[in-house]
Formats: structure tokens, sequence, C-alpha cells
């Protein structure tokens, strides 16, 4: 009897720990209860326009409703002040588990440890399509194959016009297919330029210091570079080639609409009010525009839409560039599946590219998402395809996003200013600084060696 009673006993306990074990199986796994996980906490440290930063609290909002073993602490730091901030936060070793990278700073954090290859969870995630994403948006944050972060959003930065000022000079809508070329691109500036008198560009009593009304805001250089056929670097990115012909004439292009045509603020004007005040006021008739503005203008007191930029007369082509940020998973973070599963949300979540999408703060991650709901939207702008046009067909990315630094590009930055301004030709001003600029970019070059040597 004892030997049968302990027998029975026996198989009773091993009953019991096979059921604990099934039980705490189905508590970890992640199809189960993860209100019975371990308790998480994520920080997410971003900088975002202020409806922006509505949108993200209330998806993060959802994401915990979601996952209520996760708690996450969300914090938006000014724009200006963002770099500098995540750096003394990592000093410190306080690095948020979640943070923003730009395209041109991925290299930088790879090569120093600071972001998580996060290429094998994207893989085996069954939320992520990478099929089903702008691969515009995914490479910007793939070095050597590997994902080191995932596309906040593509910025592609359209050019609006303003239709009530369009209308006021008897001007006809620009096409939104169509581009201007530069030729006609001036005329058109110059006669929605107009001073306190009255008068346009093209009078001879233009008094260009009382001007009220101009054309456009300042243009980047970029766009009218790229149109042209033109670029700083080589193909491999290891020669600075602004003394390029179609270089010089893109530069002086953009400064003469200042310099010569009176089309745009002067240095003086820009620092007294900026152009995107001027546009905001109805004072400004064409400007450039991301889809992060489409919230704030609905707020405008004019009619507006979207047109390509205008269009180099050799090659009859709009070109701009594309912007993105991306969310990093830090690699010290205490919860990478977690820390990946919100980037993820932020990211992909139908729920919460809808979100953005029907609130005026992004086009959508997810290109059928895109190309289907975002374009039948029924808010301004009308034209929305342009911003989908220059996604899929005429942008690149920004010049220091292709080298392992913007040292060399922050310089030409700096210095260009001397072209806009007047004091030199373009072309005098690339033959100058062409020598420092290729400086810049040996040591950037010398740089990613070093770091790939040190791996």
């Amino acid at each position: 009897m004892k030997k049968k009673m302990i027998a029975m006993l026996v198989v009773l306990l091993l009953s019991s720990i096979a059921l604990i074990g099934c039980s705490n199986n189905s508590s970890t796994d992640g199809e189960g209860d993860s209100s019975k996980k371990d308790k998480v906490d994520l920080t997410v440290n971003i900088w975002a326009q202020p409806h922006e930063e509505e949108i993200y609290k209330t998806i993060i909002a959802d994401f915990e409703e979601e996952n209520p073993h996760v708690n996450v602490e969300f914090v938006v730091t000014p724009g200006d002040d963002y770099s500098t901030r995540l750096q003394t936060l990592m000093a410190g070793n306080r690095t948020p588990d979640i943070f923003y990278v730009g395209g041109g700073d991925v290299n930088f954090y790879v090569d120093t440890g600071r972001v998580l290859d996060i290429t094998d969870l994207a893989n085996e995630s069954n939320v992520l399509d990478l099929d089903n994403m702008w691969e515009s948006g995914i490479s910007r944050y793939t070095v050597d194959e590997k994902i080191y972060a995932l596309p906040k959003d593509v910025g592609p930065f359209a050019y609006a016009y303003n239709k009530d000022l369009f209308d006021a000079a008897g001007l006809e809508y620009p096409s939104s297919t169509d581009p201007y070329t530069w030729d006609e691109y001036i005329e058109v500036a110059k006669q929605l330029t107009v001073d306190q008198n009255g008068n346009t560009p093209n009078d001879a009593g233009f008094d260009s210091r009382k001007v009220k009304q101009y054309g456009a805001g300042f243009w980047w250089i970029e766009p009218a570079v790229y149109s042209n056929g033109a670029h700083w670097l080589n193909e491999d990115a290891t020669e600075i080639t602004i003394d390029d012909p179609k270089f010089i004439e893109a530069l002086q292009y953009v400064a003469d609409l200042r310099l010569v045509h009176n089309a745009v603020p002067s240095q003086e004007a820009e620092q007294s009010t900026n152009s995107y005040s001027r546009w905001l006021n109805g004072e400004v008739a064409m400007f450039p525009m991301g889809p992060w503005d489409q919230a704030a203008f609905w707020e405008l007191d004019f009619e507006y839409d979207l047109m390509p930029w205008p269009a180099s007369p050799h090659t009859r082509e709009s070109k701009t560039w594309l912007g993105s940020l991306g969310f990093a998973v830090s690699a010290s973070t205490k919860h990478p599946q977690e820390a990946f599963d919100l980037a993820a949300y932020l990211t992909v979540d139908e729920d919460a590219q809808r979100n953005l999408m029907e609130r005026g703060a992004q086009v959508p991650n997810l290109i059928d998402m895109a190309e289907n709901e975002y374009l039948e939207l029924d808010f301004a702008p009308e034209s929305k395809h342009v911003f989908l046009d220059v996604i899929k067909n005429s942008s690149q990315p920004l010049p220091h996003e292709l080298t392992y630094d913007g040292e060399w590009f922050d310089y030409f930055s700096q210095t260009v200013v001397d072209v806009y301004e007047g004091r030199k030709t373009a072309e005098e001003y690339v033959h100058e600084v062409k020598p420092k600029l290729q400086e810049l970019l040996d040591a950037s070059i010398q740089k990613a060696e070093r770091a790939k040597a040190n791996q």
C-alpha cells in the first residue's frame, strides 16, 4: 500500500509540475496574456511639431493598451536642441530605448555601437512587410545589408502655390504633372512679385527695397542642381564635382532669383520676416512644402495646391530631395524585443499610419495605403499625387547622406551665402572652395576606413 501511495503521489507531483510548466509557457508566449509578462519600461525621445506630438501620444497610448506590460515614457525635445540633448543622454549612459536618427547619421551611430542591428527582428516580425514600405525610406537606415532603424516617414518636398495670388495676377494655375521650365518659372515669379506701389520687377518703377509680396520664398540649391543633371559628388562619393559647368549654372540660377530677378526675399528681408511666415500670411506665392505641413496649412486664409519643382531646360526633369527620419533602437536597451515592437508599431501599424495620415502629419509608410486611401482623402492639397511622384520618381538623398559624415557639406552651406548675397559669382566660389571641400571629404573617407578596420 505504501508503495502504491508513493507512486500515486509521484504521478500527481509530476502532473502538477507539467501543468505549472504549461501555464508559464502560455504567459510568456508572444500570443499569450501580456498582462502576465514582466513589466517593461521604455523611453522614446524624438522631436515633433505640436500636432505630431499629440498624434504620437495617442499612438503610444494605443500600443500600451495592446501591450499592458509595457510602460512608455514619451519625451519630445525641440528640434534645434535634439542632437545636443541626445548626445548628453548618451554620454551619461541614459540613452533612450528609441530615438531619431537621420539618414546622414547612421554610419556614425553604427560605428560607435549606439544603435541595435534589428535585421533579424525585422525579418522575423509578423507585422513588418518590407515589400510594402518605400524602399527610399528603409534603404537610408541599411548599412552593409543590415537594418539599423525603421523609417518614421519619407519626406517628399513638393512645391506649393497660393491660388488666390495667382487669381489676383490673372495667371493660370501651374500643372501638377508638367513642371515649369526655369525660364517659365522666372517669368511667373516676377509677375507675382509686387512692391508697395503695385509694380512688378518688369516695371521701370519697381522698388526692390519695398516689396510687399514675393513670387517665391528663397530656393534650396538641391532641386536646381539635381534638375540640371549635376551633383556635389562623383558616383562613388570620393570626389567633389562642384566645378562642373552644370553645377555652376544651377547655383547661379538660384542666386539670380534674388540678385537679378528680385522674385525672392533678399537676405535682409529674410532676416526681417522669414519666407515661411510670409507664406502663412499670404505674402509669398510659391513655397516648398512637406506632408507634415498639411495640418498647419488647413488653417490658411487662402486656397493652395501642389506643383512639381521647376525643371532645367537642359534635362526637362523636375528633381528635389527626399528627407526622412528613422526610429532607432538603442544598442544598450534592456528590452530589445519590446523596443523593436514599439518602433515597428510607430512605423507600420495600420491604425497608427491611418491616424498620422488622416490628421495631416505624413504620407503613409505603407505603399498600398498611400496609393489608395491617401489620394482619396478629402482635404488640401488636392494634388496629393505630387508627393507620391517625388517619392517614386523625382527625388534623391541630400548630398551628405552619401558620405560618412557631413562636415564637408556643412562647410559648403556656411560659405555659399557669398554667392546668394552677390559677393562672389558661382564660378568664382566653386573654384575657390572646392579644395577645402575635397580636403574635408578625404577626411570623411579616412574616418570610414578607420571605423571599418576597427570593427
